[in-house]
């Protein structure tokens, strides 16, 4: 009997023992995942600030470059604005122009005295008119006229205007050039006049 109650006991001991090591690994365990759920929330709070700053300065820097931006294509659209306006009233008067007015356009930029042999290239005016003109400003000096493409012997922007028309005058030993052409007759103005011409279509508040 005594064995039994010794074994009783041992059996109650050891069990005692094993409940507080399956309590310590318990108690261990819920500490573990208490400082693991920690360490998430913790990295998950830091990440998300992280994001939330970059994502911030991201935002300031696009309103800065929008801010910046937006100046810069307002003028652009004014300017480009200005200048449609002011094509659009040239084509108007070139519109109420003979031919034989605009050949007056373009050759009084002829201010040079030719003694030279000249080849004329012509575009958009009519060749035989081009020649009669060519011919009362510089005589037996012109010994050819023909038909060219506009912006073929010479690079010439086009500015927009309703009549492409000029003439290139090119000496026979190719020394000497002349370009006579209805965009250098309005560049010249454009370049030398717009803001008298901005004043007139919109007042002074239009000048660029």
């Amino acid at each position: 009997m005594q064995e039994l109650r010794s074994t009783e006991i041992l059996d109650k001991e050891i069990q005692a023992d094993a409940r507080r090591k399956v309590e310590n690994i318990l108690k261990n365990a819920e500490e573990e995942c208490s400082k693991l759920e920690k360490s998430v929330d913790e990295r998950l709070a830091t990440a998300k600030k992280e994001k939330e700053v970059f994502y911030q300065k991201k935002l300031e820097k696009y309103k800065n470059d929008l801010n910046a931006t937006v100046p810069l294509e307002k003028q652009r659209f004014e300017v480009s604005f200005v200048q449609d306006a002011i094509v659009s009233a040239i084509n108007e008067y070139l519109a109420g122009l003979s031919e034989e007015k605009r050949l007056q356009l373009v050759l009084q930029n002829l201010t040079i005295s030719i003694d030279k042999n000249m080849n004329a290239y012509v575009y958009g005016f009519n060749l035989e008119n081009a020649k009669k003109a060519l011919e009362n400003k510089i005589g037996s000096n012109l010994v050819s006229c023909e038909k060219t493409d506009f912006g073929k012997m010479v690079t010439e922007e086009d500015i927009g205007l309703s009549h492409n028309e000029g003439i290139i005058l090119e000496s026979e030993d190719r020394t000497l050039r002349c370009r006579l052409t209805l965009v250098e007759v309005f560049q010249r103005i454009l370049d030398k006049n717009r803001a008298e011409l901005c004043a007139a279509l919109f007042g002074d508040g239009g000048n660029q």
